[in-house]
């Protein structure tokens, strides 16, 4: 929320960020394949519009907490990380010449982490919260796959 009022303000916009200035943070995939590998990882805390952030807070305190009571304050940021890098790596293989931002794919990550298989009968919104998502579609499945992965590695099922 910090990031999202900072770039408002300076960008001087509250209710849309403002891309211009926000360029060398978001993912603009052609600049990554040019050596911005940065941009993967800042994205992750810059979201479109105020709708976008609240969403993207909600659906982090959701799954976010029931993730705190099954593993480490460590893991619980390694899976933030990990399926956010995920989510963006898989955005930036296939998602042409969009440009990325938010955290979805860290929270998809958190999702399937926290639930396995069982937990994703959230999956019941996914068609429709990507009906939303644009390009980050891709950045949920990527996401979505690294929180599997690493549900397996840690607990050893899905």
């Amino acid at each position: 929320m910090i990031v999202y009022l900072l770039t408002g303000i300076l960008g001087g916009d509250l209710l849309n960020l403002n891309l211009e200035f926000a360029y060398p943070f978001v993912q603009v995939n052609q600049a990554v394949w040019s050596g911005a590998l940065w941009m993967l990882l800042t994205s992750l805390f810059l979201h479109a519009n105020p709708l976008h952030l609240v969403g993207n807070v909600l659906f982090l305190l959701i799954f976010g907490t029931s993730l705190e009571e099954q593993v480490s304050k460590k893991r619980w940021f390694t899976a933030y990380f990990v399926s956010g890098l995920a989510g963006n790596v898989a955005f930036l293989f296939l998602g042409g010449n969009e440009i990325g931002l938010g955290a979805s794919g860290a929270i998809w990550g958190i999702l399937a982490l926290a639930g396995g298989w069982k937990g994703l009968v959230g999956m019941i919104f996914f068609i429709g919260l990507n009906l939303f998502a644009g390009g980050g579609f891709l950045a949920h499945a990527g996401g979505l796959l690294a929180g599997l992965l690493l549900r397996y590695l840690w607990f050893g099922k899905l």
